[in-house]
């Protein structure tokens, strides 16, 4: 069909059900390929330096100005613009249609992570963005980072946690916006509680909300409960899984993928130091063939005893309450170290990252 039919609706309306995919299918190629054509254009405006010429401070204010497009979206166009230089391949298929723009906006990242690597194996990072389901992609790209570089992709997974942050103001409507970004461990948390409040099987039958809707009014609970010092009532237990071979557990080293994105293996490490930790073996193709029982690293009533002694975080001048704290084992349990009082100090989840990550447990007069 031509552009000038497509846009009739009865057109639209008399196409068969094959010939409706097909079509959609075929622009959803043209779409890229006309992205593609702009990020060249964008491109050759940044090389001429075009923008400043004509008395724009940048690119990215001279596209704001032409196109009526936010900031962001427009320095995000640029950046694109840039990183196809150093990617031929991919430059290639975005140009024939064969990979979105999404899809190049992840090869993108990840050549910034890797650049020596990403050339070496750009043609098959490509072949897999044009074929990977959405969900697949993000973590063969992953798993190609972590088999190529694993210090870089240990690197990252830092990288992850510097990036958090959390945006809230009230807006002009009357009501409160939030934006921000999370790192995957805190990402995990937060999905977690929120899904103990919101998922279908906490809910009554009756309960006709939408999911953003359930989401919301659960970010709202978790808030409430916090403030009145409330426990949880109702719904499941929120829970976070994360898979690490035993190994990796002991040394710490490598990274760990779970739901929201890579962890460091000793950030697994840290948050088996208070955790519910159930044994699962797997066979050579990853099935689970045995699970044991889950057991409590700290028992209640151990985790009331290390209250009452530590009264909160014992790091040095931090004066974080006991209940905001993580028990944390001076000899990790995996190390042989013993779960009871005399190997157990309260830490804060900052300090108790701290520890992990970077410090020596200090100890506080």
């Amino acid at each position: 069909m031509n552009a000038e039919a497509v846009l009739d609706p009865t057109a639209v309306q008399s196409l068969a059900d094959d010939a409706l995919a097909d079509e959609l299918c075929r622009l959803q190629g043209e779409i890229a390929r006309l992205e593609a054509h702009r990020a060249q254009l964008i491109g050759e405006v940044e090389r001429r330096d075009l923008a400043r010429r004509r008395g724009f401070g940048s690119t990215t204010a001279w596209l704001m100005a032409l196109s009526g497009d936010p900031g962001a979206v427009c320095r995000s166009r640029v950046a694109l613009a840039a990183s196809l230089q150093a990617m031929p391949a991919t430059r290639a298929a975005f140009s024939a249609g064969r990979v979105s723009e999404s899809r190049v906006r992840l090869l993108a990242k990840v050549q910034a992570l890797a650049p020596e690597h990403f050339a070496r194996d750009e043609a098959a990072l490509v072949a897999q963005a044009a074929t990977a389901s959405a969900k697949r992609l993000p973590r063969a790209l992953a798993e190609w980072r972590r088999r190529t570089d694993p210090s870089g992709a240990e690197a990252d997974a830092e990288r992850l946690h510097r990036l958090r942050a959390l945006h809230i103001s009230p807006a002009w409507s009357g009501m409160v916006h939030l934006d921000g970004d999370l790192d995957p461990e805190g990402g995990a948390v937060v999905l977690a509680a929120l899904r103990s409040l919101a998922e279908p099987a906490a809910l009554a039958p009756d309960d006709n909300r939408t999911p953003a809707q359930r989401r919301a009014d659960a970010l709202v609970e978790v808030c409430r409960r916090h403030e009145s010092g409330t426990g949880r009532s109702g719904g499941s237990r929120p829970h976070l899984t994360v898979t690490i071979g035993w190994d990796s557990l002991r040394s710490g080293a490598g990274v760990v993928d779970t739901e929201t994105g890579p962890l460091s293996a000793e950030t697994a490490r840290r948050l088996a130091c208070d955790a519910s930790v159930s044994r699962m073996i797997l066979d050579g193709q990853s099935v689970p063939v045995e699970v044991g029982r889950t057991r409590r690293v700290v028992s209640p009533a151990l985790r009331r005893a290390l209250d009452l002694r530590d009264g909160g975080c014992t790091h040095p001048g931090c004066d974080v309450p006991a209940r905001w704290c993580d028990a944390h084992h001076l000899r990790h349990w995996v190390d042989g170290g013993s779960t009871d009082l005399a190997n157990l100090r309260l830490l804060c989840r900052r300090h108790h990252r701290e520890t992990h990550h970077h410090l020596p447990y200090p100890q506080r007069e």
